[in-house]
């Protein structure tokens, strides 16, 4: 494996042959992204916004203990909490169907960046809410309301990161690429954890002296509980404004990103402009002088880098000269570049192209090829591909209606995992940091571990046989886990509760947490990737939401074990919709793909497959 680091400046130095026709120019442009490193860069760029996206998220879990001191008595009323965490999911469905809108139809890069600016804003807005002189406003209006703008910025981050990831990839590195970019999610859960931990521990002495939290709220009457007051109020104020800083950063490199490589070539028609977007991340290829993959170079020459020829039309009225190679490969509109292929420019001659009356631009790009709605709906329903959108979105559902009831809620539930309380007659100290070390020990380690392990196992094995099988392992935990819940009274196996909770954190990211993110980045067209990609992700923000409402049904142990027993359904749901529905963006050997056979669609697919295992049962036939 080698690496890719950016380049900060556009080298127009290194322009195309304009004698190539388009689909050469476009073939040289994939062949040097083909042939480029693991592009860390992009994965920095995309990862520190999906980094904030999910400190946004998961912050909550610490914020809504501090908020219960302050404004509840230690007791955060069960439909404020519902009310904030379903308003992020909301928001979040909004923007990552609208962004992935635009992003089709305007480009990657006049979007990017722009999600950031709304989550800033948001975050701002969050720590900053307040009651006003003599509680004249809604702190929980200002709350739920800031926390429904910031969902949108963070959804609008899913399709934007993921597609843009998966077009500036090679498709060797692809899919850890975008594994690689996932690992923010837990890791921006962990650091969301210890931020908040590391405010407590450094707030503890103006924290410590108030006895519970009935005395460190804003009703405090004595010295000591205003002041804890006013101290937890800054706390959480902190860590709601701390997920600002990472977006900051990213931003300066997300407004100065080039479009994609695959916009451009697909919808924009713009070889060369693709050429200095891929030299951006910084491909080691010289499009001077390309290699074939047998190794042979493609001869080019100083001429390659003159200005494109005038096509003067010629005096019969049915074609154009201009100065074209003689090579005859080089006629044929659609040439594919491979092993033999030798392109050379030292034989060039000035003739007309004619064809029975009509004229060739060969040397001409196409115009933009922007979808439209019939496009859509042939390529969906008349080609058959609907099925794929469906499987992408019910799968995401199906994972996201689990995942996020544990996740977004974990501060209710946790402690009671540990074998602890939490309520008003506990100290705000010990309420608090108890709860954050709780949180860190039950998800974000065993998230983190399982985002870590995928990043190697995508290089082995197809996303979709990943995710059948997260599917079926979280069914098998969760009958366990649930049924220790169930019998918690009589076992006291809080421990083992522990250890299996961060097992099924672990599972959920190695498994169909991480591959839902990266099938539908890979699986549709240029033309509709960023729309298919934000439905699908908005459906799995649906069944958030409807997870959320389940969550307000919990009310003890023995519920929640009930709870993730019924999960065993729709993780055994998923399994087999994955089997049988979701489409296989890798070959038989579990190696990807090029999107743009991907783009085909799924008669393609089958084919392909098709003539894959024809030729594997004639190999073991041979042998």
């Amino acid at each position: 494996m080698h690496f890719s680091w950016p380049r900060f400046w556009v080298d127009h130095s290194k322009g195309f042959n304009y004698y190539l026709t388009w689909q050469e120019r476009r073939n040289l442009v994939l062949y040097s992204v083909e042939k480029s490193g693991f592009g860390w860069w992009i994965v920095l760029v995309a990862g520190i916004g999906f980094l904030t996206d999910a400190y946004d998220i998961f912050s909550i879990n610490t914020v809504i203990p501090m908020l219960s001191i302050v404004y509840w008595e230690g007791k955060f009323p069960t439909r404020y909490q519902l009310g904030m965490n379903t308003a992020t999911l909301i928001g979040s469905m909004i923007g990552q169907v609208v962004f992935g809108l635009l992003a089709d139809r305007y480009g990657r890069r006049k979007m990017y960046g722009l999600e950031l600016i709304v989550t800033i804003t948001a975050s701002l807005g969050l720590a900053t809410a307040a009651t006003g002189v003599n509680r004249s406003m809604s702190i929980i209006a200002l709350l739920i309301f800031w926390r429904l703008v910031m969902g949108v910025g963070i959804g609008a981050d899913y399709p934007l990161s993921a597609v843009i990831t998966a077009e500036f990839a090679p498709t060797k590195y692809r899919a850890r690429m975008l594994a690689a970019v996932f690992i923010c999610q837990p890791l921006g859960q962990l650091i969301a954890v210890l931020m908040a931990f590391a405010v407590t521990t450094g707030f503890k002495s103006y924290v410590s002296t108030a006895t519970g939290a009935v005395s460190c709220s804003v009703d405090s009457t004595d010295l000591a509980g205003m002041q804890c007051a006013r101290t937890v109020d800054r706390m959480w104020r902190l860590v709601a404004g701390l997920g600002a800083v990472p977006a900051a950063v990213a931003i300066v490199f997300r407004l100065t990103i080039p479009e994609s490589v695959y916009y451009m070539l697909d919808i924009q028609n713009d070889s060369n402009e693709a050429m200095y977007a891929k030299g951006y991340f910084g491909s080691s290829d010289d499009p001077r002088s390309p290699m074939t993959d047998n190794g042979d170079s493609i001869q080019m020459d100083e001429r390659e880098f003159a200005p494109k020829p005038a096509l003067v039309k010629s005096g019969s009225g049915t074609g154009y000269i201009g100065k074209l190679q003689h090579d005859p490969g080089v006629n044929r509109l659609q040439p594919m570049l491979g092993h033999d292929h030798h392109f050379s420019h030292n034989s060039i001659e000035e003739y007309t192209i004619q064809t029975g009356g009509g004229v060739v631009a060969a040397l001409e790009d196409p115009h933009q090829a922007l979808a439209s709605r019939a496009d859509f709906m042939k390529y969906m329903f008349e080609d058959g591909n609907w099925t794929d959108l469906f499987a992408t979105s019910a799968a995401w559902m199906l994972l996201d209606f689990t995942f996020y009831l544990l996740g977004v809620n974990s501060s209710s539930f946790v402690p009671t995992m540990f074998g602890e309380e939490s309520g008003p007659g506990q100290p705000p100290y010990a309420m608090l940091i108890s709860g954050e070390r709780h949180i860190m020990e039950a998800t974000s380690i065993g998230a983190l571990l399982g985002s870590s392990i995928a990043i190697f196992v995508m290089h082995h094995y197809s996303q979709k046989k990943i995710q059948m099988g997260g599917f079926a392992v979280l069914g098998g935990l969760f009958i366990i886990v649930g049924a220790l819940y169930v019998t918690l009274p009589d076992t006291n196996a809080h421990a083992a509760i522990v250890v299996l909770y961060g097992i099924c954190q672990l599972f959920y990211n190695l498994g169909p947490n991480t591959t839902t993110f990266i099938i539908p980045a890979e699986a549709f067209p240029t033309q509709y990737r960023c729309t298919c990609y934000g439905i699908s992700a908005a459906c799995g923000k649906l069944g958030s939401v409807l997870g959320q409402i389940v969550v307000t049904k919990v009310t003890s142990n023995r519920s929640l074990g009930v709870t993730l027993i019924t999960f065993v359904v729709v993780m055994l749901v998923g399994a087999l919709l994955t089997r049988y529905v979701t489409p296989e963006t890798c070959d038989i050997d579990g190696k990807g793909r090029k999107l743009e056979d991907l783009a085909k669609g799924k008669r393609f697919r089958k084919e392909e497959e098709r003539r894959e295992r024809d030729r594997e049962v004639s190999r073991r036939k041979r042998n």
